[in-house]
């Protein structure tokens, strides 16, 4: 059998397009707990990056940069939720440990809280927040108390 997958991301992974990515990074790291699996160069120049929480991967990428050209000639520049003021009907839902440490340390990075951590109906205690790029992510943690 051919290998189709990179071997350190999951098959689904987001790819989120950042306006600098050295700070997305610190961000993601800190607020959130990812650890960075690889970095990509253009010229010497960051312009990707590969992360990890448990089995979650996702993809940074730097607003048009290289591969992304085709896409911004089709349709014009591409910017992230916070350049546009636009709240996208999307978000990230990713599984942790302990959601309450994990929106305390979000917080203190630099996160906007939107949901604080609260019991659901579907058995899941869970917060949402937003990335300084306007990003909206969901984090749970299975409680199974519903």
């Amino acid at each position: 059998m051919t290998k189709f997958q990179h071997p350190n991301l999951s098959r689904l992974s987001s790819c989120l397009m950042v306006a600098d990515i050295k700070k997305s990074i610190d961000f993601y790291t800190k607020a959130f707990g990812f650890e960075v699996l690889e970095t990509n160069e253009r010229e010497g120049v960051l312009i990707g990056a590969a992360l990890k929480l448990g089995d979650v991967s996702f993809l940074l990428s730097v607003l048009n940069s290289f591969y992304m050209r085709p896409l911004a000639n089709a349709g014009g520049e591409a910017k992230t939720p916070i350049q546009t003021g636009i709240r996208y009907g999307s978000s990230v839902y990713a599984y942790c440990p302990n959601v309450d440490e994990l929106y305390v340390n979000a917080m203190a990075s630099g996160a906007q809280s939107l949901a604080e951590p609260l019991d659901s109906p579907w058995g899941d205690r869970f917060c949402q927040l937003r990335d300084p790029d306007g990003y909206e992510w969901a984090f749970a943690t299975y409680t199974n108390a519903a």
